[in-house]
């Protein structure tokens, strides 16, 4: 079975999308290469780095949701941000998976034995806001945006003038469960966010289209004005189990009515 799907973005970066249509990014330099989340642990992730690849590879989870740390078992140095535990030991347990498996087809067929299994976090580096990884040539350095999770990072590829702001800030971001920021506490993350414009010019995103516009960033900010100031569509929906509002009214395909990209999907209590 194909479960990998790569596709080269530049001369140091390839996208990898497994089967469930989730992503993860390999940044390759001159001394080691690293990859930039896990996908969901269906299939040999490492199998497939290895085709693209013989240098040193180490993994970074920018946070701490199942379909972005599934492979991370099979990578002998993972970082992820010591805020994300609590959210990658409640979102790496089976429950999560099965629910997965009852919405998506293409994973049902799949036996527990062909999963892999679930990664003891206590050997995870910790990872802080600010800090840079040299793979030689090219430099990576993560940016803390909380909100969606707790200490949920962004990769900035400095050479590449490129950020992958993954579920950070996209098309629907979630403020919804114990984890997320209040809306406010949000848009405070995305004024830092803004601060650093200067320095990409592709975005990159985990699910979906996997890119945005530099516009994204200001729609979502605007989204998040509008909110705060009870002037949003508040249109009722369903995520995960959980009840809650868009920011805008959607069209049939779940993207915004308008045309535009950039949207918040948030629970009542996040509505500060």
């Amino acid at each position: 079975m194909n479960i990998f799907k790569t596709e080269r973005l530049s001369d140091h970066l390839i996208r990898i999308t497994d089967i469930a249509q989730v992503c993860c990014y390999l940044v390759i330099g001159k001394e080691r290469a690293c990859l930039i989340d896990t996908c969901l642990g269906y299939g040999n992730l490492l199998e497939c780095v290895r085709e693209l690849t013989e240098k040193p590879v180490f993994a970074i989870l920018t946070h701490g949701h199942y379909d972005h740390n599934g492979g991370a078992i099979q990578f002998d140095t993972v970082y992820m941000n010591v805020k994300e535990l609590p959210v990658y030991k409640k979102h790496s347990q089976p429950q999560w998976r099965e629910a997965l498996k009852k919405q998506n087809k293409a994973i049902r067929k799949f036996q527990e034995e062909e999963i892999m299994p679930y990664a003891e976090p206590t050997g995870f580096l910790p990872i802080h806001d600010g800090q840079c990884f040299d793979l030689g040539g090219i430099t990576i350095r993560m940016i803390e945006v909380p909100g969606h999770t707790p200490g949920i990072m962004c990769p900035l590829i400095l050479e590449e003038r490129t950020i992958i702001f993954g579920d950070a800030c996209g098309v629907g971001v979630l403020l919804f469960d114990e984890f997320s920021s209040t809306v406010s506490e949000y848009k405070n993350s995305l004024g830092k966010l803004k601060t650093l414009e200067g320095e990409y010019d592709r975005i990159y995103r985990n699910h979906g289209t996997f890119w945005s516009p530099k516009e994204l960033l200001d729609h979502v900010i605007e989204c998040c004005d509008l909110i705060l100031s009870g002037k949003d569509d508040h249109v009722p929906v369903m995520e995960h189990g959980y009840k809650l509002f868009s920011a805008h009214k959607l069209s049939e395909d779940g993207s915004r009515a308008d045309g535009k990209e950039g949207n918040i999907k948030y629970s009542l209590e996040k509505a500060v």
